[in-house]
């Protein structure tokens, strides 16, 4: 039995498929057209995060240090191989990533539109090391301790989106042009100004 396009027995069905082929080629690249956009766009505003956190980290030298508190754990560091920046402030990690967009994504938007854009996943930890331990399933673990995530589409005339997961998923509209400081700022003042609940476990009902 014969398949595919050399089934077809008439030269009409033959250009109606390929018409139709023709359409899914069109629809793919311009989600390739709007991936490499975004990717692009994307790459501007971490590296602007990377300039806000290196600030940032020298500002939280200069006030720990003055108030007698060793600075020896506060640093902002970069690992191009995993597309990922971290700000260490004393017990405190946080992490940005590029890493989960190996494809073109969208997200769903008020009113059922669909925006194809990069994805920053700023995360509760380090980033780097969760990826290079977790290869096969870094996604889920870096969802595990995500804190908010900007989507970043292909059109700087399109504006970015913030996602905040503790905040109930609540969603904020940034320009691209603040963007980098507000998501940064966002995400520090949540892990640093709240606070590390310790573990508990039930007592046990038996009594001994």
């Amino acid at each position: 039995m014969e398949n595919g396009f050399t089934g077809l027995n008439s030269s009409r069905q033959s250009s109606v498929a390929l018409e139709r082929i023709n359409d899914v080629a069109s629809h793919m690249f311009s989600q390739y057209t709007d991936y490499r956009n975004a990717g692009a766009n994307a790459d501007v505003i971490l590296e602007e995060i990377y300039q806000n956190m290196k600030s940032v980290s020298d500002y939280f030298k200069q006030t720990f240090s003055a108030r007698g508190v060793s600075v020896e754990n506060i640093r902002c560091e970069r690992d191009s191989s995993t597309q990922s920046i971290v700000l260490s402030v004393l017990w405190q990690k946080i992490g940005f990533t590029l890493a989960t967009n190996t494809k073109p994504l969208y997200i769903a938007q008020r009113g059922g539109k669909r925006m194809l854009c990069y994805r920053i996943i700023a995360i509760k930890g380090d980033c780097s090391k969760i990826i290079k331990s977790n290869p096969e399933n870094y996604v889920d673990k870096l969802l595990e301790d995500e804190v908010a995530s900007l989507y970043i589409p292909a059109s700087k005339s399109d504006a970015c989106e913030m996602r905040v997961r503790f905040l109930s998923n609540d969603i904020f509209t940034l320009s691209h042009q603040q963007a980098a400081k507000e998501f940064f700022l966002k995400v520090v003042e949540y892990i640093c100004g709240g606070g590390t609940k310790h573990p508990e476990k039930e007592f046990s009902s038996l009594i001994y």
